[in-house]
């Protein structure tokens, strides 16, 4: 792997050649990451308000 492959944009990457990539990663977490991070987030916006009255 050379210093340009790790400085490389996704924009820069064509499609398949991004997805072997992502398939070498081999982590597929799926969409519930995002999911946790809404509710956590909305539990924080929720404890903010509501311990600041």
């Amino acid at each position: 792997m050379s210093d340009h492959d790790l400085t490389r944009q996704d924009e820069d990457i064509s499609a398949p050649e991004f997805g072997e990539e992502e398939s070498i990663d081999g982590y597929d977490f799926g969409n519930w990451p995002e999911i946790v991070g809404v509710f956590l987030t909305a539990g924080l916006l929720w404890l903010t308000f509501a311990l600041n009255g």
